[in-house]
C-alpha cells in the first residue's frame, strides 16, 4: 500500500512539474520529462492535457514538441474545450495556424454552442478558421 502511495504522490508531482514546464515553455524540462521519465503527454493533469495548457499559454515550440510526440490533437478537456479553441480564445495566431495546418478540426464547438469562428475575436484567426 505504502509503495502505491509513494508511487502516485511521486507521478502527481511529475506531472505538476510537466505543467509548470509546459505552461512556462521550458522546453529542457517538458523534453526530460517525455524522454527520460517517460511521461505520456496524453495523461491528463487536472483534466486538461499538458497540449492544452501550451495552447492556452501560447507556447507554440512545446505545441509543436508535444504533437510530435502523439499528442491528441482534438482532445477535449474537461470543460469540453480542445486545444485548438484554447489558443483561439487566447489569441494565440501561430499557435491556432499550426494546429489547423496539423490537422485539428475547426469544425469544434466552444462549451455555449458557438462555431470556432465566431469564438475567435481576431481577424487572422478567424481567416485561418475559415
Amino acid at each position: 500500500k505504502l509503495t502505491s502511495l509513494i508511487t502516485f504522490f511521486k507521478r502527481r508531482d511529475e506531472m505538476s512539474d510537466l505543467a509548470w514546464a509546459v505552461k512556462n515553455g521550458d522546453m529542457e524540462q517538458v523534453k526530460e520529462m517525455v524522454e527520460t521519465k517517460g511521461v505520456d503527454v496524453n495523461t491528463a493533469i487536472d483534466g486538461r492535457l499538458p497540449l492544452h495548457y501550451a495552447s492556452d499559454y501560447g507556447q507554440l515550440e512545446v505545441i509543436q514538441y508535444l504533437i510530435s510526440k502523439g499528442a491528441q490533437l482534438d482532445a477535449a478537456d474537461k470543460h469540453g474545450i480542445s486545444p485548438l479553441l484554447a489558443a483561439i480564445w487566447e489569441g494565440h495566431t501561430a499557435c491556432v495556424k499550426f494546429l489547423v495546418e496539423k490537422g485539428a478540426s475547426k469544425a469544434g464547438t466552444a462549451p455555449d454552442g458557438s462555431s470556432y469562428v465566431e469564438a475567435a475575436e481576431k481577424e487572422e484567426i478567424k481567416a485561418l478558421l475559415r
